[in-house]
């Protein structure tokens, strides 16, 4: 029986041209845009053709994971916020190993987190592991038989593999050579006229891509979910231990666990009640104390809390062994209680956020941890309408789903632009003078470029000037952008910079620089 349901030949040589496509599309003084979008699609399509090739029968859902995967790629073609595009190749990447996971995605819809998880590792554990593998099926395939003899249809694989064999021991001996002789190296330099560094980096490049492009079909053709796995994954998604009863604990320890964690999170709230909710009052009674102080201090550790829960409750559900329909009341009750605590801390990290705007402005970290925070105060309320309503199996896929979607709402969004023009609207309506951070706008990415070249009329000759300066400075570097790294947000900055250029120059021409 073949390793493989399409022959090793078609396998290597279609991570051989991948890479060779990425190394084309790639290889540019520029950041990826275009050109990483359009090789993750080819990825895509040569992995379902291979899988028709095979004649395996085509699941739906594999193919809707890796569109969705390609479309969230297309999102570096889109927008230039650094955080937009990791989100973008996360979930990218996230989707990918969805989708190769197993051979039928419809585990995908009971799975848990961990599951998830789990198949995002060994996804990434198999695009490195997965062309070695195909390799030593090779070797298995095309070794010499008893008598020594390699049969003719392998001759020419065995004479590449020779060729590779030697090409570094060539490359060791000539150089020793051209060191001993210079004659000996003057032929060699006229006969491979060539930019060693450049070649090296193009070798580089190409190999890596080949590789993973390699590892990755061999994951999507037979799958990445391990056989020893199989029987550690249940039916429902949830965790097994190999056939083993998994570790129980029953209501006297999660009640007393949760119980002691409820006491906290209130103690917490009732005796910093006042710190919590008392905004402006506060901050004007409490010495030493700065709206940055009250703001900054604690707005992302409420955050890690809130974020923390989560998981905590989903463990104490997977550990917690119901006795009686008394002993689930108790568990639920005291879960809900968190919930309800944990909440009305996510609402004094607004409150924090909101103080914050009014005095200080908005910052793309702020508004990326208001919707963490608003993402994982509904992950709260919908493991209380699953999770503790017996129905856990539900919960998983509401989340990777919801994840994916508020991913897909923030580039729709375009977070940098939103800042810019909020920061603009909140410095025009105030009714006393307000600061404007200068410095901050000005290193926005080119999502923000065209909201703030418009409203640089609006703004103070002292902001004017140095905004101005930054945005003939950072954003003409895009006027020769190559075509395989073209984005849309930095073609749109190009263009508003050129339209508005000579306003621009005047604008940036207050002094010296």
């Amino acid at each position: 029986m073949l390793e493989f349901p399409v022959p090793i030949a078609a396998l290597l040589g279609s991570g051989m041209v991948l890479g060779a496509l990425g190394d084309a599309l790639l290889h540019v003084p520029a950041p990826p845009g275009l050109n990483l979008s359009l090789w993750i699609a080819s990825v895509a399509i040569v992995a379902l053709t291979l899988q028709r090739r095979a004649g395996v029968a085509s699941d739906r859902q594999r193919g809707a994971w890796l569109a969705i995967g390609v479309s969230f790629a297309a999102g570096l073609t889109w927008r230039d916020a650094p955080p937009l595009r990791l989100l973008a190749l996360a979930s990218a990447t996230l989707t990918f190993a969805l989708a190769a996971h197993r051979l039928s995605g419809a585990w995908t819809r009971r799975a848990g987190i961990v599951r998830y998880a789990g198949a995002l590792a060994l996804g990434a554990l198999h695009a490195w592991l997965g062309a070695t593998l195909a390799l030593a099926t090779v070797v298995k395939l095309h070794r010499p038989d008893a008598a020594g003899d390699i049969p003719r249809s392998s001759r020419a694989a065995a004479v590449v593999r020779g060729l590779v064999i030697a090409a570094p021991l060539i490359v060791v001996f000539g150089g020793l050579f051209m060191s001993a002789d210079a004659v000996f190296a003057k032929l060699v330099t006229n006969v491979f006229r060539m930019d060693f560094e450049e070649a090296a980096v193009h070798v580089l490049l190409f190999a890596i891509l080949a590789w993973l492009a390699t590892g990755y079909l061999r994951g999507f053709l037979r799958g990445t979910d391990l056989p020893l796995l199989r029987t550690f994954w249940r039916d429902d998604g949830e965790l097994g231990v190999l056939g083993a009863k998994r570790p129980m604990l029953a209501v006297t320890e999660v009640a007393t666990a949760l119980g002691a964690l409820d006491v906290l999170f209130l103690i917490f709230v009732v005796v910093q009640f006042r710190y919590l909710f008392g905004g402006d009052t506060l901050v004007q009674v409490t010495p030493d104390l700065t709206y940055a102080d009250y703001a900054r201090r604690g707005f992302f550790e409420l955050i890690l809390a809130v974020a923390l829960v989560v998981p905590l409750l989903l463990a104490a559900d997977w550990l917690f062994v119901s006795g009686s329909r008394r002993d689930t009341f108790v568990f639920r009750g005291l879960a809900g209680v968190q919930i309800g605590l944990v909440l009305a801390i996510a609402a004094s990290a607004l409150e924090r956020l909101r103080l914050y705007y009014v005095n200080y402005g908005l910052t793309a970290s702020r508004f990326y941890g208001l919707v963490l925070l608003v993402w994982m105060g509904a992950m709260l309320l919908w493991l209380a309408g699953t999770v503790l309503r017996g129905r856990r199996e539900l919960f998983g896929f509401g989340a990777l789903a919801s994840g994916l979607a508020i991913v897909g709402l923030l580039f729709v969004v375009d977070p940098d632009a939103l800042v810019a023009r909020t920061n603009i609207a909140r410095m025009s309506s105030a009714d006393r003078a307000v600061r404007f951070d200068v410095a901050y706008a000005a290193s926005l990415s080119a999502d923000a470029v065209p909201a703030l070249i418009d409203a640089l009329p609006a703004l103070t000759s002292d902001a004017q000037c140095p905004i101005a300066r930054e945005i003939l400075k950072r954003w003409p570097l895009y006027r020769d952008r190559p075509i395989r790294a073209w984005n849309l947000s930095a073609a749109r900055a190009d263009a508003a910079v050129r339209e508005h250029e000579a306003q621009l120059k005047a604008m940036a021409g207050c002094g010296p620089a």
